[in-house]
């Protein structure tokens, strides 16, 4: 009997425990995942015409268009394993960037079995989080607290990012998470592809909720 393959989606607004939640997904399930704040950051540092592009916007606090986000998924999705399984971390964050999404992996003839998990907080849990954590510079490992200088992964440098210092910056993102990224929630509740899982509960049992929800779906 073969095996079965799955992709992931995974959704929440900032604060919602998404990276660390990924980590833990890919292990237990032996997914490859495309993470798309990385792809930025990459692309970002490149010398090209693109390259230079997104260094200036991303470097501006503002949000990629959907046509270069578009180009860089593409390009993540051609480097993938066939045979094994995708976690999509940080995309899609609007409607148009879900239905990009679907064509990219129809396209491609990726695993039918799609399935997109909401890690649900409230906007003032995201926000208490938000204004107490802190992320190290080298390996971008995400930390509860503003007490490490040293990040215990790599040893890198943590460091507070400044956006994650304004409360009334912190409430227009996540009312962002709430205009632009609800309506691809919406989108994949409509398909019957969405997953919702309680955030506001310890790691361990936000990922037992999850691991438990989807057995269901991928028995």
């Amino acid at each position: 009997m073969s095996k079965k393959i799955f992709n992931l989606i995974l959704l929440g607004p900032a604060g919602s425990g998404k990276g660390t939640q990924a980590d833990l997904l890919v292990k237990k399930y032996n997914l490859q995942k495309i993470e798309a704040g990385e792809l930025v950051r990459a692309k970002a540092k490149e010398d090209s015409e693109l390259g230079r592009e997104v260094h200036e916007i991303h470097k501006s606090g503002r949000h990629l268009p959907d046509d270069i986000m578009l180009a860089l998924m593409r390009e993540a999705f051609q480097n993938i394993e066939p045979d094994k399984g995708i976690l999509v971390d940080g995309y899609p964050r609007t409607l148009g960037q879900a239905k990009d999404l679907d064509k990219i992996m129809n396209s491609l003839k990726i695993a039918e079995k799609r399935i997109a998990i909401l890690i649900k907080v409230s906007d003032e849990e995201a926000l208490r989080r938000l204004l107490n954590r802190s992320v190290c510079r080298q390996c971008k490992t995400v930390l509860i607290g503003r007490d490490k200088k040293i990040c215990p992964r790599c040893g890198g440098e943590v460091v507070v990012r400044d956006y994650d210092t304004d409360e009334t910056a912190v409430r227009k993102r996540l009312q962002w998470f709430h205009e632009k990224v609800m309506p691809a929630i919406e989108f994949y509740q409509q398909r019957k592809m969405l997953i919702r899982v309680n955030g506001e509960q310890s790691i361990e049992n936000v990922f037992e909720e999850t691991v438990q929800k989807l057995g269901q779906k991928i028995r």
